[in-house]
Formats: C-alpha cells, sequence, structure tokens
C-alpha cells in the first residue's frame, strides 16, 4: 500500500483579489497592543468630555434627568437597544465606506510589506490546514497564566505555562516567586528601615503608577519569557502559535531589570528572526484602528495590513533603559520589525474579526493557520488550540485555589490579620 503524502499548506498564488488602504496608517505609527501608560496622566478637555456623554458635564450631574427606581427596568432595557442599534449602524456605514472607497493596493503603501493585500481563503485550503497541520499536530500553541498576592509582608507571586498540540501532548509548569522590600540582615537596621518606609510610603493601588509598576512589569516578564522560552526548545513542530505579541513590553524594556533583557533578546531572535512558522495573536481591542479594517473583512478573507515596525517603535518610546540598552533594543527592534507583518481575518459570519502578527515570509501562511484553527470555534474565530492552552495553563496552576494557598500559608505562620491586608490578582 502506498503510503499516503500530506498536502503541504501552500502560499496563495497570485496578486491579492483586493486591498485596503488607509492614508494615516501610512504617515502615522500605530502600535497594535496600547502597553500600559506607566506614571502618567492624562486629561480630557471640556469638548472632548461633552462628546463622550453626549451632553454637557453639568447635565450628567444634574440626577433630576437620571432615571428613579420607579421606571424600573424597562427604560434601562429601552435606551440600551436603542444605543447599541444605533453604534451597529453606524459601524456599518463605516464598514462599508472602508470597502467600497478605501478598497486600493497595499502594495502602494510607503514601506508596505510584499504580501500587504486581502486575500479570500477558500475552503479547500482551510479544510488542508486542519487535516494535514493542524490535527495531525504539527502546530505547538502555548499560553501562561499568573496570579499575586499583594501583601504588606511581601508579593508572592505564581506563574504557570501551558504548551498543547491537537495530538494529545499537554504539557505545564509553574514556578513561584517571592518579593520584599527589606532585608533583616543590614548592617545598618535603622537606615534600613528608613528606606523600607519610604518605598512603602509611595506605594498606591494604582500598582502602574508606582515603584510597584516594576514588581508587575517584571512578573509579566518572566511570564512570557517562559511562554516563549517553551515554544523555543519544547516546541519543536512545524508551526508555534503563541498569545500576545511577538516581543511585549515587558520583554523589550526587561521589566525594569537590566538582567531580563540580555535573557530575552537572544531569546527573541532565536524565536521571531531565526524561525520563520510562527504566529502570536494579541488582545483584539489592543488597536482599534486595525481592528476597524478587520472588520471590514468579510468571512473566509485575510489581509496583510503593514510592516510590525511601527507596533515596536511605539513599545520603545515607552520604554526606560540603562545606559546603552536603548541603542542596543532599538537595534534589535528595527530588524524585528521590518522581518514582521500585522494582519486581520474574519474565520465565519458568526465570528468578530481577529488579528494577528507573523513572520513575513510565511504571513499568508500564518494566517490561514490561525483562521482554520478560529474556523473550529465559529462563534469566536479565536483558535481553539490557545483556549486549550490558556485552560491547561490555568489548571495546572490551580489559579482558582490560589487565594486559598495564601490564606492558608498565612494561617499556619498565625498572621491572617496580615493576610487579610493583602489582595490576589
Amino acid at each position: 500500500m502506498a503510503q499516503k503524502r500530506s498536502v503541504p499548506l501552500l502560499y496563495l498564488s497570485g496578486r491579492p483579489q483586493a486591498s485596503i488602504y488607509c492614508p494615516p496608517m501610512a504617515r502615522e505609527r500605530s502600535n497594535l497592543i496600547q502597553p500600559p501608560e506607566v506614571g502618567s496622566e492624562r486629561f480630557r478637555t471640556s469638548a472632548a468630555i461633552e462628546t463622550t456623554l453626549a451632553g454637557s458635564l453639568a447635565s450628567a450631574f444634574d440626577l433630576s434627568r437620571w432615571a428613579g427606581t420607579s421606571d424600573g427596568l424597562e427604560e434601562l432595557l429601552t435606551r440600551t437597544q436603542e444605543a447599541v442599534t444605533r453604534s451597529i449602524e453606524e459601524e456599518g456605514k463605516l464598514r462599508g465606506t472602508i470597502r467600497g472607497r478605501v478598497l486600493a493596493d497595499l502594495a502602494t503603501f510607503p514601506d508596505a510589506p510584499s504580501t500587504a493585500g486581502v486575500y479570500r481563503v477558500p475552503d479547500h485550503l482551510l479544510r488542508a490546514a486542519r487535516r494535514n497541520v493542524l490535527l495531525p499536530g504539527h502546530v505547538t500553541a502555548c499560553d501562561g497564566v499568573s496570579a499575586s498576592h499583594d501583601g504588606l509582608t511581601g508579593t508572592v507571586a505564581t506563574i504557570g505555562i501551558c504548551l498543547v498540540r491537537y495530538d494529545g501532548l499537554l504539557n505545564t509548569w509553574r514556578s513561584t516567586f517571592l518579593w520584599h522590600d527589606y532585608d533583616t540582615r543590614a548592617a545598618d537596621p535603622v537606615g534600613h528601615l528608613r528606606g523600607v518606609l519610604s518605598k512603602r510610603s509611595k506605594r498606591s493601588t494604582d500598582e502602574l503608577a508606582t515603584d510597584d509598576a516594576i514588581t508587575v512589569l517584571l512578573r509579566r516578564g518572566l511570564m512570557a519569557a517562559a511562554e516563549r522560552k517553551a515554544l523555543l526548545d519544547r516546541g519543536t513542530t512545524r508551526w508555534r502559535m503563541g498569545h500576545g505579541v511577538p516581543a511585549p513590553l515587558e520583554l523589550l524594556t526587561g521589566g525594569g531589570s537590566v538582567p531580563m533583557v540580555d535573557a530575552a533578546l537572544p531569546l527573541l531572535e532565536e524565536l521571531l528572526l531565526k524561525e520563520t512558522r510562527w504566529v502570536f495573536l494579541p488582545a483584539t481591542m489592543g488597536n482599534r484602528a486595525l481592528l476597524t479594517l478587520a472588520n471590514a473583512l468579510s468571512p473566509g478573507e485575510l489581509a496583510i495590513f503593514q510592516k510590525g515596525k511601527p507596533m515596536v517603535e511605539a513599545v520603545i518610546d515607552l520604554g526606560n533603559y540603562a545606559p546603552g540598552y536603548r541603542r542596543k533594543v532599538e537595534a534589535f527592534a528595527t530588524r524585528l520589525g521590518e522581518a514582521t507583518v500585522v494582519g486581520g481575518y474574519r474565520a465565519t459570519r458568526y465570528a468578530p474579526p481577529q488579528l494577528f502578527v507573523a513572520h513575513a515570509e510565511r504571513a499568508v501562511e500564518a494566517g490561514i493557520v490561525a483562521m482554520a484553527d478560529g474556523g473550529l470555534q465559529p462563534h469566536r474565530g479565536y483558535p481553539l488550540l490557545l483556549e486549550l492552552a490558556d485552560l491547561g495553563a490555568k489548571t495546572g496552576l490551580g489559579i482558582n485555589v490560589f487565594g486559598s494557598v495564601v490564606e492558608t500559608a498565612y494561617a499556619r505562620a498565625k498572621a491572617s490579620h496580615l493576610c487579610a491586608e493583602g489582595r490576589v490578582t
């Protein structure tokens, strides 16, 4: 009996059937994921507030205009239905404008990738992707979760990651870390105490607006690094799939840690530049401009919008670096931005659009793999393999019982009163 040969997933031949052209994106840098603004304050003008509230601030404070309890839920249901219907109608008009008037050739973009355009993916290619790439286990997906307990005595953080394939492979790992701001072995206890009190006086509930941001970003950085390390070392399949952006803020800045930058850059170099068969799916609401373009796609369409350069540059601009490190990170970011592209797809008629980031050499193939997997969830369009990785990471970490584990530890140490002051995130 002759051995069956798998039909390779081939790049779509020919030029795109349609393209989307957006002049503002050609002139302005657009960040796919808006990183948290550390220590910044954003102010809205009176005109912006009135536009948001559809009225003046004074009228918003006028309780006589508010609905009373006697109105029941009828008024809430009516106004909500009207608002949602109106917004959907307006978005539909915008979508029609994009498809009817903004359609052009993305290849004419300044510095556009060679694959820029909108492609209609035939059903037989999606079936081939599932049959020959996904279901045989040629794609490894990885996702991670983390939880922490921030208390007076310190911060306990736990991180878990999961690798999963459709052929049945599932691996999970977890680790726990402790941060505290004092050292009982200090030579000058009084001076050290002053330093501890000074640090704690700066802490607030807004963790990204204080020195605690270093702890938060470091925790995220450890999780992101572990995910990518697992994909590189343990994901030996033809394709790799991850959640988020390929090079997130917490890795390019090291979460405030110089050693983290030194460790992250070689890892990202190996995974993202030397390897080409990978795809990352970010949070879709990270960039509403690109999501608006993706929303104009019809079911079964896939688009390559632009290079990853604007996305990476925006992250670099937000980072704070030790002397000499900004140039090092910028050099890597320049190569990464040229080698990657940002795209989008709509898997089914019932699914919202999804954004993805891939290597420029395999961008369309990567989008087809993600779309084929997303089609297994017709109502979401998000790759099912990543959902399984997320579920595996949460289960392996025991995230649902983390709070109880911390409470038990404090109780055994006869310090339950200190646990009550903490918070689990």
